[in-house]
C-alpha cells in the first residue's frame, strides 16, 4: 500500500488547500483585532472624564479623525442647556426584554460651536413626548463620547417627517430640530446612568462595548474543511492501481 498522488490531481487541489487553511488564518487575525478592540473599549469606558477641550481639539488634530476616534467611549462631563424642542426617538431599542426608544436631545455646551447631540437613553413605549422634553435651565450631563456610524445594509431608512429614527444621523437629526447643519461636530454623547436624579426616564446606559465575535467559529470551520479537504485526497490516491 503506497500513497500516489497524480499530478494533475496534485496541481489542483494544492490552490484549495491553501485557500481553505489561509480563510482559517484571516479569521484567527481577525479574532486577535475583535478582542484587542473590545479590550480598548472596555478600559475606555472605566477611564477618568476627559476635558470638553479634548473632543474639540481632537476634531481638528488629524484629517483622517484618528484622533477623534480614539477618544470614543470615553467619559465627559458637559455643562451646559438642552434646546427647549420635542425629543427625536431612536427605535426599536430594548433594556431588559421591554422594547422602548432612546431619546435624543441637543445640548448647547461649551466649547463647541454649535450643539451637541445627546443619547439621553432609555424610555418605554407610549412615553408622552412631554415626559421626555430635555430639563431646562443649566444641566451637567455625564456621558461618553459616540462618532456616527453608517448604517447597516438592512436598517431602514430615517422617517424625519414622523419622528421615527433608526440610527444617528447628525446632519438630518440637525435638521429635524431646525438647527444650522454646519459646524458638524462628527460626535454625540450617549448619557451615562444617573442624570436623572429623580430616576425618571429616560435612562441612561453605560455603552455595550461587546462586539459580535463569531471568528474562532468560523477559523475552526475553515481548518475542518482544509482537514476534510486532505484526508479525502489521501485516501483518494492511497493505493490507487496505476493504469
Amino acid at each position: 500500500m503506497r500513497f500516489r498522488p497524480t499530478f494533475w490531481a496534485t496541481v489542483l487541489a494544492l490552490p484549495v488547500l491553501i485557500v481553505l487553511i489561509a480563510l482559517g488564518t484571516w479569521q484567527v487575525q481577525r479574532l486577535q483585532w475583535k478582542n484587542e478592540l473590545i479590550e480598548n473599549r472596555s478600559a475606555r469606558i472605566t477611564v477618568s472624564p476627559i476635558a470638553p477641550t479634548a473632543i474639540e481639539g481632537a476634531r481638528f488634530a488629524t484629517a483622517d479623525d484618528s484622533a477623534l476616534r480614539s477618544l470614543e467611549y470615553m467619559p465627559v462631563v458637559l455643562e451646559g442647556r438642552y434646546l427647549d424642542a420635542p425629543s427625536l426617538r431612536l427605535q426599536p431599542r430594548v433594556l431588559d426584554g421591554k422594547a422602548g426608544v432612546h431619546v435624543v436631545s441637543l445640548l448647547e455646551a461649551k466649547p463647541f460651536p454649535a450643539p451637541v447631540l445627546v443619547d439621553r437613553g432609555w424610555a418605554p413605549l407610549g412615553v408622552a413626548d412631554a415626559d421626555t422634553r430635555p430639563p431646562t435651565g443649566s444641566v451637567r450631563v455625564a456621558g461618553y463620547v459616540r462618532l456616527f456610524a453608517a448604517p447597516g445594509m438592512f436598517v431602514p431608512d430615517n422617517e424625519p417627517a414622523a419622528n421615527v429614527w433608526f440610527v444617528m444621523d447628525e446632519v438630518e437629526m440637525r435638521e429635524a430640530f431646525d438647527a444650522p447643519a454646519p459646524p458638524i461636530l462628527k460626535f454625540y454623547i450617549q448619557a451615562a446612568p444617573g442624570n436623572n436624579q429623580d430616576a425618571s426616564y429616560p435612562l441612561g446606559l453605560v455603552p455595550d462595548v461587546n462586539l459580535r465575535n463569531s471568528h474562532l467559529e468560523y477559523a475552526v470551520t475553515w481548518y475542518a474543511f482544509a482537514l476534510v479537504f486532505l484526508v479525502i485526497f489521501v485516501l483518494f490516491h492511497w493505493n490507487r492501481k496505476e493504469t
